[in-house]
């Protein structure tokens, strides 16, 4: 789906989850080092990818993709 057939509140929910996937992608050190401090960094990561996995299959869903698209290059933690 293009921007142009997109309602504008596809569009605006298109743009929200994009910059949602993108902050989760940014390394948040701050964030990191108290879950390191509480012991959580592995259920920080885990959140981190169903988060994800979870915006981009609303994405896709939006986009009109098929669920098999939507599967490839989901692990977060690939990013790492």
């Amino acid at each position: 789906m293009d921007s142009r057939s997109a309602s504008p509140t596809e569009s605006a929910t298109l743009d929200a989850i994009q910059l949602m996937l993108r902050d989760l992608n940014t390394r948040h050190d701050e964030i990191r080092h108290r879950a390191a401090f509480r012991g959580c960094t592995r259920e920080l990561l885990e959140v981190q990818q169903e988060l994800v996995d979870y915006l981009l299959t609303k994405k896709s869903q939006l986009m009109g993709q098929s669920e098999s698209e939507s599967l490839i290059n989901r692990n977060y933690n690939a990013f790492l």
